[in-house]
Order: structure tokens, then C-alpha cells, then sequence
């Protein structure tokens, strides 16, 4: 650490003996400081990339980085809040029209799925309840409208979705 610093203020000094215009320039030597442990630099990263407003163009990325070939996006929500450690969600139909899904989203890139087997209409209102639950109309077997929401909740490596028509 020594060496270090010895080194730092060598190379500085000479820079200014060495300095053009014959001014002077004021120097600003860094203080050293010990870098934190590796886990406390990949957390306080982590952290700082969930905690950050993410915008739907983002998010859009991260679900078309790990879609099937066969899912059409249909929305797109971000949360505001990171429920999880969820940055957003995208409401999509599989190719057969008949069955809808949302992949939920991390900043890490995790992609989670939850499905139903309705088809949505072209304007799903799709939206972000808050906590991790979103809502959505989709058509029900009976060919009527009806109000969605599912849930994710994560707890360690247990995901659990909740889905409840009303």
C-alpha cells in the first residue's frame, strides 16, 4: 500500500515539474482507499442496478433476450417499486392465440412465467397493481370480458404466482 501511494505521488510530482505553458497547475493527489470485499462490490452493484428506474424500452429487452419464437408481446409494465426484484413485466399470446402468458422480469435478467389459458382482447389494459401483482382483461370461455390479476411472489428460489379471474 505504501508502494502505491510512494508511486501515485511520484508520478504526480513528476507531471507537474513537467507541466506545459509555464503556469501553474494546481495537482490533486488521490487518496488510497482499500476496495471493499468482492461480495460487497457485486451486492452494492446489484442493488444499485435493481433500484434504478428502468423504462419499458429496457424491459422490452430483457423479455425478447429469453422469448420463444412463438410469443407476440402484447404490453408492457415496469414497476416502479421492484417487487422481488422485478423491474417489469410483458403480457403475451403464444402463437395459438388461445392461451396468454406474462413473463415477469429481473434486472438480472431472470425471466419468470405465468399463464392462463384465455385469449386477450386487443385492448388488454394491461397494468401494474403494485407488489408484484398485475391486471388484465382477457376473454373468458364464455366469450365475455373479465379482469385478471396475477401475482408473483418470490421468496429465495421459491416462486409462487397466484391468478384469479374476476
Amino acid at each position: 500500500m505504501k508502494r502505491m501511494l510512494a508511486l501515485v505521488l511520484t508520478a504526480s510530482f513528476a507531471l507537474a515539474l513537467t507541466g506545459c505553458g509555464g503556469g501553474t497547475t494546481p495537482v490533486s493527489t488521490p487518496t488510497a482507499t482499500p476496495a471493499p470485499p468482492a461480495s460487497e462490490q457485486s451486492e452494492s452493484a446489484g442493488r444499485s442496478e435493481a433500484s434504478r428506474t428502468w423504462t419499458e424500452e429496457e424491459v422490452l429487452e430483457l423479455y425478447k433476450a429469453g422469448r420463444e419464437e412463438d410469443w407476440e408481446m402484447v404490453d408492457c409494465v415496469t414497476f416502479p417499486d421492484q417487487a422481488s426484484g422485478l423491474v417489469g413485466a410483458v403480457l403475451f399470446r403464444n402463437g395459438d392465440a388461445r392461451t396468454a402468458g406474462v413473463a415477469f422480469l429481473g434486472a438480472d435478467g431472470a425471466c419468470r412465467m405465468g399463464g392462463t389459458d384465455a385469449q386477450l382482447p386487443d385492448e388488454p389494459e394491461f397494468e401494474y397493481l403494485g407488489g408484484g401483482a398485475l391486471s388484465f382483461r382477457q376473454k373468458g370461455e364464455d366469450g365475455k370480458l373479465h379482469d385478471h390479476t396475477m401475482s408473483i411472489t418470490i421468496e429465495g428460489s421459491n416462486v409462487t404466482f397466484k391468478s384469479v379471474d374476476q
